[in-house]
């Protein structure tokens, strides 16, 4: 860069003349991914990843281990740098540097280039993806001190756009787009991402599921034999055989499902009803609840559904949902149904806009699917982060947040022959906030669950 390269020219008046330019120092914008590198201290997610993959380069000729490269990818994300193209620019940053531990100042201990980091993604094997879908699985429950008594799960999916002639991209009637149909089975009070599943976009939103949600109650059965697990989803996945698979397993289910002309027909009297309330009210509105025992054509013996008989000023907005628990119907549905949305929408939201999740450029399915995965590492050092921030403003902030308040933080990195310094802004606004989270990831363990 020249000297009038350097130099950002202003022209609105001051009481001194203005200079702006850029500096020599070695400086990083992103000071906060040292934060995210404690996490992953504590979390060994980038090492496990690494672990699955198999190493397929001449080990005498390796540059960057395996290890370095999920770890720079992951923390790209991190940073809000989505495609592997930024590494070409990121590879020289310090702090990027420093987390993936190497010097600042050397000149041969620049992190990986694009090509590299590209070469990563598309050697990776299904067998390499499904040893990583466990780990994260085996990582979730080792976070449990004790086995816990519940695990609410909650399945949704979502629509990633394609723009390329990426494999299996198809085109998707509803969302009327070509695409890929991810979906995410996740905890709900912490929101660890337990499965994130890559599909062809012309997929059903219940295609594929029974088989991974068969391997997960098998995985979680294993470890806590005399754990009750819960299965909530909306109505698209209420098909006859993933409610035949929750209760051959023994697990509770809360699932949203479509009207039909025998359902409206005996909804029909509670909405009545409603719209009485609804009138004598001066509301214009009511709910009232009530569960019936309806056998549909597919299915071999009756189940339980609990009806939502809703009026509105606009009309009726009857809903129903199938289950196997036997709360009261308005429990069911406002206190345990309706919560769904929450525990499953807010960390797809969250794994779109805040982490790029659907940034899936890569022709190869396996190579897209591995994608995925490191948001979905990226993602759990996110959550720790959070954690550790409990007590905070920071504490239920979502994924942008926490970038634009911890991550992006300038930082000036000086080496010596002792010791590597980071010096932060002087008027850094979450100085105390990173201070505490910094102290609580040293000390202890995030992640720890009971």
């Amino acid at each position: 860069m020249t000297e009038c390269e350097k130099e950002l020219r202003f022209d609105f008046c001051q009481p001194r003349p203005l200079q702006v330019q850029f500096s020599d120092l070695e400086l990083s914008s992103d000071a906060g991914i040292l934060l995210a590198r404690q996490a992953d201290e504590r979390l060994q997610l980038s090492s496990g990843l690494s672990n699955c993959i198999k190493e397929w380069r001449d080990r005498a000729k390796i540059t960057h281990s395996l290890s370095q490269l999920v770890s720079q990818r992951v923390y790209q994300l991190i940073g809000g740098y989505e495609d592997a193209n930024d590494s070409n620019i990121l590879r020289h940053d310090p702090i990027y540097k420093i987390a993936c531990g190497r010097l600042p100042k050397a000149a041969q201990n620049e992190l990986a280039s694009q090509p590299t980091i590209t070469r990563l993604e598309n050697r990776v094997s299904h067998r390499d993806n499904s040893r990583i879908r466990r780990f994260f699985v085996d990582k979730f429950i080792a976070s449990y001190e004790h086995p816990p008594a519940e695990v609410v799960l909650d399945i949704d999916g979502w629509d990633a756009p394609t723009h390329g002639h990426q494999q299996l991209s198809c085109f998707h009637g509803y969302y009327g787009h070509s695409m890929y149909y991810p979906v995410l089975i996740n905890e709900a009070t912490s929101s660890y991402p337990l499965v994130l599943q890559l599909r062809a976009g012309n997929s059903h939103p219940g295609k594929g599921v029974a088989a991974l949600l068969r391997w997960l109650f098998w995985r979680l059965r294993r470890a806590w034999p005399q754990v009750r697990i819960v299965l909530r989803a909306d109505s698209g996945f209420s098909l006859p055989e993933l409610v035949r698979l929750c209760e051959r397993s023994g697990v509770g289910y809360v699932m949203g499902y479509r009207g039909n002309a025998v359902l409206e027909r005996k909804i029909q009297p509670l909405l009545e009803q409603a719209r009485v309330v609804a009138c004598l009210n001066g509301e214009g509105k009511a709910r009232l609840f009530e569960d019936v025992y309806y056998a549909a054509a597919t299915w071999a013996e009756p189940r339980r559904v609990v009806m939502k008989a809703e009026w509105l000023p606009k009309g009726p907005n009857p809903r129903f949902v199938v289950t196997n628990l036997e709360l009261p119907p308005q429990v069911l549905y406002d206190q345990f149904y309706v919560q769904r949305g929450a525990a499953s929408e807010h960390p797809i939201k969250e794994l779109k806009l805040g982490l790029k999740a659907q940034r899936l450029s890569c022709q190869q399915f396996v190579a897209n699917q591995f994608r995925l995965l490191l948001t979905q590492a990226a993602y759990l050092l996110m959550l720790s982060l959070r954690q550790a921030a409990n007590g905070t403003p920071l504490a239920k902030a979502q994924v942008g947040r926490l970038r634009a308040v911890l991550i992006k933080t300038a930082a000036r990195v000086r080496v010596s022959a002792r010791r590597i310094l980071v010096e932060l802004a002087a008027y850094c606004p979450a100085a105390d906030e990173m201070r505490l989270i910094a102290q609580r990831l040293l000390v202890a363990q995030p992640w720890v669950l009971t």
